[in-house]
């Protein structure tokens, strides 16, 4: 049963705690993913991985601070991002997911299934990374930190969606949301991903694993290895032609690929869900 709370009937939002309330869409039926965005953007950088609500059931959400939500009253984790996502899936009655992490989304999404290994069916990271080590990434990152303490997160939010563009309309629907990301969680949200550190903890994840790069994206590339390594079920695609970027520009090539991934796990899933049914 899906429960809709919030002050605005016409959208949905869940009720996290007394202070937090998350907007959330869930789209199609079937095996369930939820798609994680990074900072200083919302739910729909991922509008083009709508149409996988044909052979899934897709759930997007704003976190706190971000898009639509609220910001909340305490600052913003890692850990407590994911425990956010898990009291979501709880008010909306999903047990276990496929998380599909963007950027620094995928931090979130490795903490759930750290966190909550009985509710993760699969997990799926595009430029994901258990630390960053490299000066590219830190410098993009600090850059946007920098822009949200001087509370000019609508210039961060400017440079996103010109990032995350494919169609010239893409720019001004991701920028209409992502300006109104709060400057203290977008800071906190950069902050703590810089200094979270999973390398160590990888060999607990026992899930299926994919992991997408663009070819273009070489800095990023070495943070396949720890995963490898730590988890040998990781798969790793690299899209042709593809930058950091991928969900939203390179949507064709990414959203085939999660297709590919997910296709045998969703015929294991919707085998069971048919089981537990009889």
């Amino acid at each position: 049963m899906y429960l809709h709370l919030g002050v605005n009937p016409s959208m949905p939002y869940a009720k996290i705690d007394d202070s937090l309330t998350l907007y959330y869409q869930i789209k199609g039926e079937g095996l369930p993913i939820v798609f994680i965005h990074p900072f200083v953007m919302a739910h729909n950088v991922f509008m083009h991985q709508e149409p996988l609500a044909d052979e899934y059931q897709t759930i997007f959400f704003d976190m706190a601070g971000h898009g639509n939500s609220t910001t909340g009253d305490v600052p913003v984790t890692i850990e407590l991002l994911a425990e956010h996502l898990k009291k979501l899936l709880d008010r909306i009655g999903i047990d276990k997911v496929v998380l599909c992490g963007y950027s620094h989304g995928g931090l979130v999404a490795q903490e759930f299934a750290f966190n909550y290994p009985e509710r993760t069916i699969a997990i799926i990271m595009s430029g994901g990374y258990s630390e960053l080590n490299n000066f590219s990434p830190k410098f993009f990152i600090k850059t946007v930190m920098y822009l949200s303490k001087l509370r000019m997160v609508p210039v961060a939010a400017k440079l996103q969606a010109k990032l995350n563009k494919y169609y010239p309309e893409d720019e001004g629907k991701i920028y209409g949301l992502a300006r109104k990301s709060d400057p203290q969680r977008s800071y906190e949200f950069c902050r703590t991903g810089l200094d979270y550190v999973s390398t160590h903890s990888l060999h607990r994840l026992k899930m299926p694993i994919l992991l997408v790069y663009g070819t273009l994206e070489k800095p990023m590339h070495h943070y396949r290895i720890p995963f490898q390594k730590a988890a040998p079920q990781t798969q790793v695609v690299f899209i042709e032609g593809g930058d950091h970027q991928v969900p939203p520009r390179s949507f064709r090539k990414f959203n085939a690929a999660v297709n590919g991934f997910l296709q045998p796990i969703a015929a294991k899933y919707n085998a069971d869900d048919s089981e537990r049914l009889r």
